[in-house]
């Protein structure tokens, strides 16, 4: 192991020859409980310092993973809200080619923030918060530029082959997980007239800050993490970055399945997740159908079905909700992938 590794550790959710679907490589020092929940959850996860940062710049070593098309970046940085931080990303071909290095745009706290343009590439194409890839590549390097004032707490990175996405649907849920409820706040995001139905995302993530004693309102989740160039409030990284600037250690992740983030339950980590449903496809939600909504997962019933915080519900009092968990995990592996955002506070 290398001495500049504080952790690494690699877990698989089948057999130890089989590839995983998602894989999270961080540079950091690891919140105990997020650490705990990985190792839980079983999906691979490794936890390194930091590398020097020379000249407001910094790039990581070249690191190999499982074969991946999609890479989701996240940052964590303190310091000057108005400094901008901007993220690159190359990927190794099958062949060793290295592509172009491809950006994510710009990050600031506070003032102009944007997403990149969609361009499309031979060599990949970044989708808002989202490097997708017509090939799998088998390592990445990343490059980070940090504005005057800034200090880099954490960089994070979700890779995952869509062609294993839902193998795990379905697996065996993890009873003591079950007969459980985290005490999230609820908060509608209905309630907030010109935008709130468009909120999910930062009413989610003000949720989650709720639950670790760390309030914020909505409408100020909502400025600081819209994204102009996307001109939407769901740039996954945007809000776990906005997370972070509020003291917390924030994350993109995808888990294979509920039995995944039932380990993350089970060590007091509730977690927001993304699904799509068509009409009438997810009973009791309080929208009919939805091409992306984001919404808190709080626990399980005794049944191990999720019980959710719901920012859709036309008021506070109805955000708590249960969903069958079947059909709620379906939703949730088929549109993002199994997308989650993790948090806890800063170590």
């Amino acid at each position: 192991m290398s001495s500049r590794r504080l952790v690494s550790f690699l877990l698989l959710t089948t057999t130890a020859s089989a590839a995983p679907y998602s894989q999270q490589t961080s540079f950091g020092v690891p919140a105990p409980l997020i650490q705990a929940a990985q190792v839980g959850a079983g999906l691979p996860a490794s936890w390194e310092a930091l590398p020097p940062l020379q000249q407001g710049r910094l790039e990581s070593r070249v690191v190999e993973v499982a074969p991946f098309d999609e890479l989701i970046p996240s940052w964590n940085v303190t310091g000057t809200a108005t400094s901008p931080l901007s993220v690159e990303v190359r990927v190794r071909r099958a062949d060793g080619r290295w592509t172009p290095y491809a950006g994510f745009g710009t990050w600031r706290a506070s003032g102009v923030r944007g997403s990149a343009p969609i361009v499309r590439r031979a060599d990949g194409t970044v989708n808002t918060d989202t490097l997708s890839l017509p090939f799998r590549a088998s390592a990445f390097q990343a490059r980070v530029t940090l504005g005057p004032g800034l200090q880099l707490r954490l960089l994070s990175f979700n890779t995952s082959d869509t062609a294993l996405r839902g193998r795990d649907q379905g697996r065996i849920g993890s009873s003591p997980a079950w007969n459980t409820a985290l005490a999230v706040p609820p908060l509608s995001q209905m309630i907030y007239p010109g935008g709130g139905e468009v909120w999910c995302s930062p009413t989610s993530v003000a949720m989650l800050l709720g639950f670790w004693k760390r309030s914020v309102r909505v409408p100020d989740a909502a400025r600081a993490t819209y994204d102009p160039t996307y001109d939407g409030f769901g740039n996954w990284p945007f809000n776990t970055a906005y997370a972070a600037a509020q003291g917390m250690q924030a994350f993109v992740t995808r888990l294979g399945s509920l039995r995944d983030a039932e380990a993350y339950v089970q060590r007091g980590l509730p977690l927001a997740l993304s699904l799509r449903f068509r009409a009438g496809e997810l009973p009791g939600a309080p929208l009919s159908w939805s091409n992306g909504h984001l919404l808190v997962l709080t626990g399980f019933d005794a049944q191990g079905n999720p019980r959710v915080n719901d920012p859709a519900a036309p008021g506070d009092a109805g955000v708590k909700r249960v969903y069958p968990r079947a059909v709620f995990e379906r939703l949730w592996l088929g549109h993002a992938g199994g997308l989650a955002y993790v948090m806890s506070p800063q170590p």
